[in-house]
């Protein structure tokens, strides 16, 4: 989310056994617009177009809500899933609720500011909890305009990912693949939350935290992640 295909320029190199095809969200780089209707529906409909045989499929952040939804909906079409950061509040809210409520308290101020219309303080808001650490105050003012504008997107995905408006929960069980769970240790805390729910639901599932890492790990850790994938796809 508010970002494009080249946050895994660093990742893409280490899977050389793999042919490997990013997938932008709506709206963002050279993907199709938001249609209006639901945001992760859209979006799992895009994934699940590029896969006309079974993948190892690769989601970080929203894109991990995506990854969790084609999961649950064609779980014939996954041979390996690994979630990077993955941002499915749900599941922290049925296995952690202290660490939900925690985190909902802090996002309360940027879903309210994108309310207002305010999307730059929304945006200085966002990225000072799942940016690159210090990268606001870093960017050109056009780099800041075009991801605030961005941010009314955030607004429209909160409830897929605090309230699994999509009912991924409840068919997780389903899922029989190998999953692999890569964390940052400087991510937001209510991470620990969201995988402990995610491995209560998986048979076989495997996670890794990258102990100095935030929330941007292709970004800030993209040769280490690619390891970790290919090491897990092998």
């Amino acid at each position: 989310m508010l970002a494009d295909r080249r946050v895994w320029r660093e990742v893409v190199p280490a899977l050389p056994h793999l042919e490997v095809s990013p997938l932008e969200l709506p709206g963002h780089g050279q993907a199709p617009a938001w249609n209006g209707n639901d945001y992760q529906t859209q979006a799992y409909l895009m994934t699940e177009t590029l896969c006309d045989e079974p993948v190892h499929l690769v989601g970080h952040s929203f894109g991990a809500s995506v990854a969790l939804r084609l999961a649950v909906e064609r779980p014939e079409l996954l041979l390996s899933l690994t979630l990077v950061d993955p941002v499915f509040f749900y599941a922290a809210k049925q296995a952690a609720p202290d660490l939900f409520a925690a985190y909902a308290a802090r996002a309360t101020p940027v879903l309210a500011a994108i309310a207002q219309g305010d999307v730059l303080r929304a945006a200085e808001l966002f990225l000072g909890d799942w940016g690159v650490d210090g990268s606001w105050p870093m960017l050109p003012v056009a780099a800041r305009e075009a991801i605030a504008a961005k941010m009314p997107l955030i607004g429209v995905t909160a409830d897929s990912l605090a309230e699994d408006t999509g009912r991924i929960w409840p068919r997780l069980k389903n899922v029989k693949c190998p999953v692999l769970i890569v964390t940052g240790g400087k991510s937001d805390p209510v991470m620990p939350g969201v995988v402990r729910g995610l491995q209560q639901q998986f048979s076989n599932c495997t996670s890794v935290q990258f102990e100095d890492a935030g929330h941007m790990i292709p970004v800030t850790h993209g040769k280490q992640l690619g390891q970790q994938i290919a090491a897990f796809t092998a």
